[in-house]
């Protein structure tokens, strides 16, 4: 975190200092305020003025150094003191811990900006994190380090060659809903040989993998009641529901399945 964290800020805020070059986001063709409800100033966003185009959307994003936070200090301490408690070998918890920090950061570009490009950073820091749930869930099917790099490098990489080439309202909806699928797949692959007694479990790591569900899950809910014209959609308003409750339970998610992986491990290791 200490290098990843100034590596994404630092540029961002650079940008906003100096301006924000490239054509806007389709997402400000549409509606005076398309672009998740929150009103933004249309004239800055078709120059390359500076400053931040959505300031709740963009700036509750910064959750991320909390929850990266949390799963970065709990695994530094469970490789202190436990390593076999350590929910993956080598670097992969590492990657983790970016995914998780980038989710929240990588937003930042696209809310602060409102440009196509930024939009495109946006999705790549979502397609990383589902992409890291698909080789995970592969790997503990099949523990191969090789494994995990091949499908998380490979599924990141197309989902984000396609976004940039579609360049389409809702692309990044169908793909990250693609690699969910998938991922679900594999982890009831997962459940049934758990509950087949193939592998060890704990019960209490399923409780984190339903929290996490449960997480996303009222996360999608605001998300869909917040789009623009939505129930709870003021454009003028500071609390801005996609602000506060949809990319913040996002990162809460991610600690949960943190949490959930951790479990696993320590079932293993029992």
């Amino acid at each position: 975190m200490a290098i990843a964290t100034p590596g994404v800020l630092l540029p961002f805020l650079m940008f906003v200092w100096l301006g924000w070059p490239g054509d806007p986001d389709s997402c400000t063709l549409t509606d005076p305020n398309g672009c998740f409800c929150e009103a933004y100033d249309f004239v800055a966003v078709q120059t390359t003025a500076g400053g931040v185009r959505q300031l709740s959307n963009t700036w509750f994003n910064l959750y991320a150094l909390a929850t990266a936070s949390v799963v970065a200090v709990q695994l530094s301490a469970d490789r202190r003191r436990h390593t076999s408690v350590v929910f993956a070998p080598g670097v992969i918890p590492d990657v983790y811990v970016f995914v998780v920090l980038f989710l929240g950061l990588g937003s930042m570009w696209f809310h602060g900006s409102l440009k196509g490009w930024g939009g495109i950073v946006d999705a790549v820091s979502m397609y990383l994190f589902t992409a890291f749930l698909v080789a995970f869930a592969a790997y503990r099917l099949h523990p191969s380090v090789t494994l995990f790099w091949a499908l998380f490098l490979s599924v990141a990489a197309v989902a984000s060659l396609t976004h940039a080439v579609l360049d389409r309202s809702g692309t990044s909806v169908v793909l990250i809903a693609a690699q969910v699928c998938v991922y679900i797949v594999l982890e009831l692959v997962v459940w049934w040989r758990r509950l087949r007694g193939q592998v060890p479990h704990r019960w209490l790591g399923g409780l984190w993998w339903f929290a996490a569900l449960t997480a996303i899950g009222i996360g999608i809910v605001f998300w869909l009641l917040s789009q623009t014209g939505g129930p709870l959609c003021d454009p003028v308003s500071v609390w801005q529901p996609h602000a506060i409750a949809w990319h913040p339970l996002a990162g809460v998610a991610a600690v949960l399945l943190f949490y959930y992986w951790r479990e696993a491990a320590r079932a293993t290791a029992r």
